[in-house]
Parts: C-alpha cells; structure tokens; sequence
C-alpha cells in the first residue's frame, strides 16, 4: 500500500527511526503486514555491485549512480511492488533521494540526471528525514556498534568536511530546492527531525509525523487502492468457502429473497434516514454513502462475526477506520437499521459483532460500489430525489474512467457470479445489469 522511506546522512539515526516506525505501523493494525528493508542490498548481487564500486573509488558518479538505480529498480519490481499490491506497507532505510544527495549532489552528477537514471523507480509516499548535527555523525560512525552493524560504514563519507556536504545535500534537496523535473519532486517530505537529543524526544517526534500521514490516507503513490482492497476481499472470501457448515444449518434458508440491489439500496437509505431523525447522528454520518459507514457494513458483511480485531484485518488498509468511530457507528447501524449486532459474554470482554441478514445484503452491495462511493455522494447531492433504479445510469453519464469501471466489473465476477462478464460484454452493460437484477445477496 505505502513505500515510507527514511532519508539522512550516515550516522544520522535513519536505523533507530526505521524501528520506531514500525513497531508505530504494527501496533496500528491497518496493513496486513509491515516489511522492513533497506538500500542498496548489501546481500544481494546488484546491492553488492554498487557498494564496491563506491568502495574502490575509480568509477565515475555516473557509473555509480547507474549501478544504484539499477538495484533499486529491482528491487522495487520483484519485492516492494508485491508487498505494496498485498496491502502491506514497505519501511525502507534509504531509497532515492540518498542517491540524489550522495550522487547528484556529492558526487556532481546533479540531481535532474539522478532523477532521469532512476525513472524507472517506485516513487516514496513518504520520506522521513532525520538530521544529526555532522560532529556528532562523526562520533557515531566512528563507534563499534554502527561499524558492527554494518561493515561498510565510515569507509568512505566519513570526514567531517564530506558529512557536512551531505547534510547540506540533504537541506537541497529534500527542502524541494532542487526539483529533478520527475515524479519524485512530489513525494511527501516530514522532517528535518532533530536526532541531536533525546531518543524519547526522536520517537516522539517521528512518531507525531507517521501518525498525520495515516489520518490524512493519501493516495497510494505505486498501487491502486481499489486493487490492493479487491485482493483481500477474494482472499477473505476464499477462506470463507473453505469453512465447514455446521450439521442442520441451511445457510440458504437465510438468503433466499431475491431482490435487485437498487432496491435494496434504496430501502437502506430510507431506514438510515428515519433512524436519524428518530435517535440522532450522535457524532455518526448522516448520509448511508459515508466512507466509515461503508467500512464497516462492507468488513463486516465479509467476516460474518467477530470482535474489533477481526473487523479492523477485514477492512485492510483501503477502508481503515478509527476504532473510537468504528464503534460509534456500529452502535448506530444496530440501533436505526438492525444491520449489526452487539454482544460481550461479560463486563469487561471486548465486544463482539455479528452481521444480520439485512446487513450482509446491504454490505455486499457496498462492496461492489466502493470504487465509485464517491460519485455516488455526488450523485445523491445532485439529486436527491432521482430513483435509485436510475443511479448507475446517471453516474455513468457524469462519467466513470476505465479503471473504475473494470473495478466494478472484477467485483461483481468475485461477489455475483451468476451475472458474471460474458466474454465480449462491454464493462457499463454487465454492471447495469447487475443493478437491475433480482439477486440472492449471500456469501
């Protein structure tokens, strides 16, 4: 989902930092795992190359810069990208800019023809930059334990004069002095972050950045959310198909209404409306097409049951919501609409949550639409009192792109196979079809 990079000269605590981050991105639950790496690759062959070439000293910053490109570009393609596509979130210790600085800076190659040689390369979501004063760079390199833990430290750019060339290479580039004329002038920058005091203050402080990052939920910058989201839901769903029944439970007997999903959508619409004028927002969205209210209905609908935990790994990164307001919401769709269940065996037990009938329609829908949820908010604002029969129509008359479309149609082959693409059909047809159509909502 994320590629987070961590940016400074060596010495700087850009290891310590990469630490803090991910104990951070573990504990908040969002991703389905958090992967640490690091560049150039001392173990792997490319890595190796562009490190001797530094080490050697004959080669031209141009060649070096070549050699380091040329890692990262595999490295980007053959393990980041995988694990960015799985909705993982990629903590990596140097990534570009340490080539714009140590090559295109330091090395004279300048930052425009860095940036051209790495065109190839993922562009960072984010780039933590942390800073040290050059003296106290110095002290660190020159210690047992950074030499320990990594060979190729204070072999080359440990003199004081070259550290402050890369402090100064850094404040160029990172501080967007020197544009490169390529995607990674727009990569988002946090920093300089002080590393000259405390570690409580250090952790405190990348911490307070890390966690803006995830509130804002920017846009994936190398993977599309809605890929990264369709992933989980097929990987969900094939686990559910591997579940037992348990003896004398007709799952069909609970789902045998057919209904089309407009109708559906509608009727859950009206029930939210009248649940809010009867009981109040209370702090929760007052249109059903909110972004929470779809987390929720749609990871829910997926697990069937299950306590906060189980809910927050069903929603994934693309639909994460905070817990506070997950739990706020959940109180309101089981109040007004009867969509969602509570339980807790005791005081002091976590809650449990259960899907009810109603809900699981209702959130499976919601699972197909949640590429274009945003299009419909504007839809519903536009016209508040259209049919809903008549909504997919009108939004694609706003106009949808190609992707979204195909979007729509890979969630409908995964959800409703028995209205799944026929070869040839085009994208809008097969998904206004599945509107009109009256369908079982099961799982």
């Amino acid at each position: 989902m994320y590629l987070i990079t961590i940016e400074g000269g060596d010495g700087s605590g850009k290891g310590l930092a990469s630490r803090i981050i991910c104990e951070l991105l573990e504990r908040d639950g969002s991703f389905t795992s958090v992967d640490l790496t690091a560049e150039p690759r001392r173990k792997h062959p490319l890595g190796r190359a562009a490190i001797d070439a530094v080490k050697e000293k004959k080669h031209t910053p141009e060649h070096e810069a070549k050699l380091f490109a040329l890692d990262r570009l595999d490295h980007g393609l053959n393990w980041v990208l995988p694990r960015l596509r799985r909705g993982s979130v990629v903590v990596c210790d140097r990534n570009i800019h340490s080539s714009l600085v140590y090559q295109g800076v330091v090395g004279g190659l300048g930052v425009s023809k860095v940036g051209l040689l790495n065109s190839g390369a993922l562009v960072p979501d984010l780039c933590v930059w942390v800073d040290c004063d050059p003296e106290i760079a110095i002290k660190r390199i020159s210690s047992g334990s950074l030499r320990d833990a990594s060979e190729d430290k204070g072999e080359y750019f440990e003199t004081l004069e070259i550290q402050k060339k890369i402090r100064s290479g850094y404040e160029e580039v990172l501080s967007g002095r020197s544009p490169t004329g390529t995607p990674f002038d727009s990569t988002r920058v946090v920093g300089p972050i002080s590393n000259d005091s405390s570690i409580k203050k250090f952790t405190e402080n990348i911490a307070r950045e890390v966690k803006k990052f995830l509130r804002l939920s920017p846009v994936p910058r190398n993977t599309d959310v809605h890929d990264v989201d369709l992933q989980l839901i097929r990987k969900i769903t094939q686990w559910n198909s591997g579940q037992t029944v348990l003896p004398g439970f007709n799952s069909r007997s609970l789902h045998d209404t057919k209904t089309p999903p407009w109708r559906l959508m509608r009727d859950s619409e009206k029930t939210h409306r009248n649940g809010i004028q009867k009981f109040g927002s209370d702090k929760v969205p007052r249109g059903i097409h909110s972004r929470s209210i779809y987390a929720i209905m749609t990871s829910t609908s997926l697990i069937s049951a299950g306590d906060a935990n189980e809910l927050s790994s069903a929603m994934g990164p693309s639909r994460m919501v905070s817990r506070g307001h997950a739990s706020k919401v959940i109180r309101h769709l089981s109040k007004v609409g009867d969509w969602i269940r509570e339980s807790s065996a005791s005081r002091g037990d976590s809650m449990h949550y259960r899907i009810t009938k109603r809900g699981a329609g209702l959130g499976k829908v919601m699972l197909v639409l949640s590429p274009i949820r945003p299009k419909i908010r504007l839809w519903r604002s536009r016209f508040p009192r259209s049919s809903y029969k008549h909504m997919l129509q009108g939004i694609l008359k706003m106009g949808v792109d190609e992707p979204q479309l195909k979007s729509l149609s890979d969630r409908i082959d995964l959800l409703y196979p028995s209205v799944a693409r026929e070869s040839g059909q085009p994208l809008e047809e097969q998904i206004e079809n599945w509107w009109l159509s009256d369908l079982i909502h099961e799982f």
